[in-house]
This record gives C-alpha cells, sequence and structure tokens, in this order.
C-alpha cells in the first residue's frame, strides 16, 4: 500500500486539512473498511476501482464523491486496484465551495457530479491525466482556488475560532462559549448550523466519542472508568450508550474488532 499526505496551499487552508493519495491491491478478495464518525469531510475521487459504500443504505459511488461530516458509522466495500485521491475539509469548511445547503451534505454520500456538474467532470479528467503524484496536489490547487466563493467565506474566522474550542474541549457549556463570542446561544447556533449542517452540541459530541475510540484501544478493561471520568461521562452507562450511537456498538464490541482488523479506518 502506498499513502502520501500533503497541505493545500496556503489561501486554502482555513477550511482544508489535507490532501492525500492512497494506491492499494487487495487481489480478488473483497475488503471493508469502518469509518467511524470523526467530524471531517472527505471529497474523493476514485481514479481506479469499484467502491459500494454502507450506512442507511447500500450504493456504488464511482469516479468521485463527497462524504460529508457524519454522526454514524460509515462502511466502504472494494476489491481490486486502488487508485484514491482525497481532499479533508474541516466540518465547516466545504461550505464556500458548495451551491447547495451543506445540511443537505451531513449523513450523505453523494456523486460529486450531483454537486457540481461540469466542474467536476473537467476537474476528474485532469486528475486521470497526471503523470507523477507530485502533480495532484498543485491540480487540486488550482480547481479548489477557482471553486471558492469569496462571499461565503466572510465569517470564517468566528467559525473556526468555534470548531477549535469544541474540538479542544468538547465538554465546555456553548452558552458560557457563545458569552465569550459576545453571542446569544440561539445566534450561535444559527450561524454554525448555516456552516456545518451540525449544531454545534452535537459536533462536541463526535468530538469527545473521537477521542473515545481513539484512546479506547490502548486501554486495559481497569481502565476504561479512568476514561469516562477523564472524557466527561457521566457514568459507563452514559459512555456506553453515546458509544452505541455514533458507532453502532458496545465499546467491548469496538475493541474486539480494531484488534483483530486491519481494515479500521477513522
Amino acid at each position: 500500500m502506498k499513502f502520501e499526505v500533503r497541505k493545500p496551499d496556503k489561501n486554502l487552508r482555513p477550511w482544508i486539512e489535507c490532501y492525500w493519495n492512497v494506491e492499494l491491491h487487495t487481489g480478488t478478495e473483497d475488503k471493508t473498511e469502518l469509518i467511524l464518525p470523526n467530524g471531517k469531510i472527505e471529497m474523493i475521487f476514485a481514479l481506479e476501482g469499484n467502491y459500494k459504500v454502507m450506512n442507511r443504505r447500500t450504493r456504488s459511488v464511482n469516479y468521485s464523491w463527497l462524504s460529508g461530516c457524519h454522526y454514524e458509522p460509515l462502511e466502504i466495500n472494494y476489491r481490486g486496484k486502488s487508485n484514491l485521491i482525497g481532499i479533508r475539509f474541516y466540518p465547516h469548511g466545504i461550505f464556500p465551495f458548495l451551491e447547495i445547503p451543506i445540511g443537505e451534505t451531513v449523513n450523505q454520500v453523494d456523486s460529486l457530479h450531483s454537486i457540481w456538474g461540469f466542474f467536476q467532470e473537467e476537474m476528474y479528467e485532469a486528475l486521470c491525466m497526471v503523470k507523477e503524484n507530485a502533480e495532484i496536489y498543485p491540480l487540486l490547487d488550482q480547481f479548489l482556488i477557482r471553486k471558492i466563493s469569496e462571499k461565503k467565506t466572510k465569517q470564517y474566522k468566528v467559525i473556526t475560532g468555534i470548531v477549535n474550542q469544541l474540538k479542544m474541549n468538547p465538554n465546555q457549556s456553548i452558552p458560557t462559549l457563545a458569552a465569550s463570542l459576545g453571542f446569544t446561544q440561539r445566534h450561535l447556533t444559527r450561524i454554525f448550523h448555516d456552516h456545518t449542517g451540525l449544531n454545534p452540541k452535537l459536533l462536541a459530541q463526535v468530538y469527545r466519542f473521537e477521542k473515545a475510540y481513539s484512546s479506547l484501544y490502548f486501554h486495559s478493561h481497569n481502565e476504561v472508568a479512568d476514561l469516562i471520568s477523564q472524557l466527561g461521562y457521566y457514568d459507563q452507562s452514559h459512555f456506553n450508550k453515546e458509544f452505541k450511537r455514533f458507532s453502532g456498538m458496545t465499546p467491548g464490541e469496538y475493541k474486539r474488532r480494531a484488534s483483530g482488523s486491519e481494515n479500521f479506518l477513522s
């Protein structure tokens, strides 16, 4: 397997965390990747391979697709040779590149053509013509700089600040956060939803869950109580309920699956 990550142009970094490229070959066996909620948005271009996405329904995805911010688990099935190019956006990062309400992308995997039309075709064809991997990333920069809507970037500093605060401290009070910014809670929730499709409390819960599953794998059974307390869950029952809500499995099932599978992503 070949995997590499690159930073975007500095003018795109407020919205895009990174670009990535993965090439692998699974032979004739089907492989399934489990992707857990993490607050990220992925735009993916499949230069080789066939893929099926499974969450509430199963459907084939080919060429290019947008995987919105998820608060439910997602599985991707593939076989044979794969070559994927990805653009990883922050939770609010896709907003200035969209011509549809961002709420329509939450918990969804949609064909990029249905969102961008001819622009997606032009971008995909250009990526297919690339001969060296080093050419991929400047090309992505060029297309995304063309696509971004300046009029939709005016509040990015405020929204970025809120996202960073929620990630750093998922347990903080939303009314207190709003007051610190000079907003009412209602105003903060509205502008946050406009830019992410989520309410701030839900994204904070996703970030706390991300910390939980990232840490749980490395904790023994006796250490789990300490982890629950550190992450701000009320008790074991609260932890189990929220963990299953976002992953579709109990913490114990997660540990068993994670330790027994190489095909486990987040």
